[in-house]
């Protein structure tokens, strides 16, 4: 038996101080303070300030982590008034707990080792400094997010969070594609944002608290109608899909992939888009008193799954293959949560963490090497590149669920509890998990394997290129991106193995007022099948890409209308743009306010100046020049203010 949906035991309280947890939030800030102010232009000592910064976040992490394992994943919240408005009253905390150990240290751990990936990365970047002041800046919300205690705290470092992305989305904001991309996000997160915001009105309103303790409570005690909880679980998920790029809020996420690449193994792989899925398990008791709102998060998570494993079937460019599998792994813990699968979800995040940043690192890598991310001019690296390569191939098979690698354990409690919950969940489920398999090891045939096809030539006349090498003759990168890799393929190994003896989970589920059981969390026909269908997607990219006994174009030319759909992202981009942003906007929302400008704002200004000039072409007839006629006019004057005087007060 591995682990139970139960603890077995009571949580204690960790006896952590506060000034250890505000100290994590405020070591990146401190660094990104130090960097704005006075080292932004100093590059060398804009890294290391970044790198010292979230590193003793990093490190103090670690410490609240054995803390919080010494107390079993017990509840310790520190909570101060912060203002009052009314019958608003605001507090400030930090809150500790098994969840919130878990996320500080995967956003610690990922952060610190992308930045030391990134001194070698961008080495040379006219924006170096900027760069790692955004970094910082982004590090200090996520873990404003992760550490917060109430509701209304949450909010603001989720704003927080979707400011600094935008920022590091749109890094080389002189570039077109990258300036679109970030607005791109940051309009489509805010959607999301709304569901949210509307949520907290609703359970401010109704239960009045934003406390998550005093919300959990207030739930499990039955407090709250039930459309009442309904309806505060969808808003709390639509701020999720927006983050975590849910169907149909995940058009954002391909397109940041114009960042630099250790951005998208951060914020897109291991923090931002783990912030909906972390929203959705930090008030798991709201979603587990509704069952309306869990079909709908794990029906959502499904379809957001497949169409995201489906698109990434066709890919040709390195990083969006990750991108869109990244897609899928959320839609993954998605369906988890909505299965009753909290555990589970948070188990696949912890790991996932570890071996989609790997991934992302390994396709910079490559990047750094080529001076391309399209596979179609790759070939034979694994000759030339074997620390990436190998760290590459250990990502994906921990992605593809194969024993003993890290996402073989977490895949599979997803599985299992798809299966308990709902026969249709699981098929999903299953078909993405061979999906998985397919795709990223026809990703790595057609860039390891096979021969070079000499990358894409520099242009030296162009600002926007900043490659340094020469992709006719590909090199493995340097030790500072090298060393990220070497660590992270630990965990993508190893982190697996926390699932022994039910420890993550009674670790996990002290967060919780109260967990149902749901008996033992593994299956071995659950483990063995998912194990064969991941060989058969490997198995099937090996006959196609490596020993080409069907060529990828004659597959292509038989499944064309599939390929079509999916190579067009299931015309949801070109929907939303004809749709959207011509139709409603461009044709409806700016016409109306052509028409609001022509007529209201433009008439009365030109209403008032007409009115203006034709009360003094009438009052001009007056000015005779005659002295009798203005004494006249002096003395009508003075007899009706007279007269107004007396009938308002008569003698």
């Amino acid at each position: 038996m591995l682990f139970l949906a139960e603890p077995t035991h009571a949580a204690a309280v960790p006896t952590i101080g506060e000034p250890a947890l505000w100290a994590i939030l405020l070591a990146p800030l401190v660094g990104w303070g130090l960097i704005v102010l006075s080292f932004r232009k100093v590059p060398a000592i804009a890294g290391y300030i970044a790198i010292a910064a979230v590193g003793i976040a990093c490190a103090l992490s670690y410490y609240a982590l054995l803390n919080a394992i010494d107390a079993d994943g017990g509840i310790k919240q520190f909570t101060h008034e912060w203002f009052t408005a009314g019958k608003l009253t605001v507090n400030l905390g930090v809150r500790l707990d098994g969840l919130t150990a878990v996320m500080l240290v995967v956003v610690t751990s990922v952060s610190t080792l992308v930045q030391i990936y990134s001194t070698g990365y961008m080495k040379g970047d006219p924006g170096y400094g900027r760069y790692f002041a955004h970094m910082c800046l982004f590090t200090t919300s996520m873990l404003g997010l992760v550490l917060a205690d109430n509701l209304f705290q949450i909010f603001i470092f989720w704003e927080l969070v979707g400011l600094s992305s935008y920022l590091l989305i749109g890094f080389w904001f002189h570039k077109p594609s990258a300036a679109a991309a970030a607005k791109k996000a940051f309009i489509v997160t805010r959607i999301g944002d709304l569901g949210l915001l509307a949520g907290m009105l609703l359970i401010w309103t109704k239960g009045g608290t934003f406390d998550v303790a005093g919300i959990q409570a207030l739930v499990h005690e039955g407090h709250f109608e039930e459309w009442v909880v309904t309806w505060f679980a969808l808003g709390l998920f639509a701020g999720a899909a927006g983050k975590s790029a849910q169907f149909p809020l995940q058009v954002w996420l391909p397109d940041a992939m114009e960042g630099p690449t250790p951005v998208s193994a951060l914020i897109h792989a291991a923090t931002m888009v783990a912030a909906g899925v972390y929203l959705v398990a930090r008030f798991f008791p709201v979603f587990e008193a509704s069952a309306d709102a869990r079909e709908v998060v794990a029906w959502i998570g499904a379809i957001t799954a497949i169409m995201a494993a489906c698109i990434a079937l066709v890919q040709t460019d390195f990083k969006r293959v990750l991108a869109y599998s990244t897609i899928s792994q959320l839609g993954y813990m998605m369906l988890a949560l909505g299965a009753l699968g909290y555990v589970a979800a948070i188990f696949h995040l912890f790991t996932h963490a570890f071996f989609k940043a790997l991934l992302f690192l390994g396709s910079g890598s490559v990047n750094h090497s080529t001076n391309t991310f399209d596979m179609r001019k790759m070939g034979g690296l694994r000759k030339s590149m074997p620390v990436t390569f190998w760290t590459f191939v250990i990502g994906s098979l921990s992605l593809s669920g194969i024993f003993p690698l890290a996402g073989f354990w977490s895949k599979d409690e997803i599985l299992l509890d798809a299966w308990r919950e709902d026969t249709g969940l699981w098929a999903c489920a299953f078909l993405v998990a061979f999906m998985t398999a397919f795709y990223m090891f026809r990703a790595i045939f057609l860039t390891f394997f096979g021969e070079y096809k000499g990358g894409e030539p520099v242009d030296h006349h162009d600002p926007d290129n900043h490659f340094h090498g020469d992709p006719k003759h590909p090199h493995e990168s340097p030790w500072n991106m090298k060393g990220p890799l070497l660590v992270l393929a630990v965990p993508s190994i190893a982190a697996g193995w926390f699932a022994y003896d039910h420890m993550f989970a009674d670790f996990i589920n002290g967060a919780l007022p109260a967990v149902h059981e749901h008996g033992s969390t593994f299956s071995w026909g659950i483990a063995l099948s998912s194990s064969a269908v991941a060989l058969l997607g490997i198995g099937m990219a090996w006959a196609i890409y490596y020993k080409q006994w069907v060529t990828s174009k004659s597959l292509r030319d038989g499944f064309a209308p599939f390929a079509i759909v999916f190579e067009n992202k299931f015309y949801m981009d070109k929907l939303y743009e004809d749709l959207i942003v011509r139709n409603i906007l461009q044709r409806g929302w700016n016409r109306l306010l052509q028409l609001n400008d022509q007529y209201v704002v433009d008439g009365i200004v030109n209403g008032s100046g007409r009115l203006t000039r034709q009360l003094s072409s009438r009052l001009r007839v007056i000015q005779t020049g005659q002295l009798q006629t203005y004494g006249l006019g002096v003395a009508a004057g003075v007899l009706i203010l007279v007269l107004a005087v007396y009938t308002a007060n008569p003698l």
